[in-house]
């Protein structure tokens, strides 16, 4: 599997580094040393992995995973909705279920779309 040549010249413009790991009829995009916000979390950077299903783009992308896992700065708790963990490519992933509040558009949303929900989740300052 390989991901769309735009997505691909995104990640790549963005300066991530990444890879692509086979995942059944799908794969695991893995960003690594992804920035999170510092100010609200116990770290400052984690590896990032969002599930890309066989039929993506005309399935949609949905949720994504962390590890190491990260706290809220203070308190130590999960973030809202992060405190299940599953295991890909012999690593433990914390999920993070967040869903889009509207349906897919296939051809039109995409990994660039999805990133900046991500981004808004995990950088944002506190």
């Amino acid at each position: 599997m390989r991901l769309p040549e735009d997505d691909e010249n995104y990640l790549n413009s963005k300066g991530y580094k990444w890879q692509l790991l086979p995942d059944g009829n799908g794969g695991c995009l893995v960003i690594s040393k992804f920035s999170v916000s510092a100010q609200i979390f116990d770290r400052a950077e984690t590896d990032l992995m969002i599930r890309i299903p066989g039929q993506y783009n005309i399935a949609g992308l949905d949720m994504f995973y962390v590890a190491p896992e990260i706290k809220v700065k203070g308190t130590g708790s999960y973030p809202d909705r992060a405190d299940v963990f599953e295991n890909y490519g012999n690593r433990r992933w914390q999920r993070f279920s967040r869903h889009l509040n509207t349906p897919w558009r296939a051809g039109v949303d995409g990994l660039p779309m999805f990133m900046s929900l991500i981004q808004k989740e995990l950088q944002a300052k506190g």
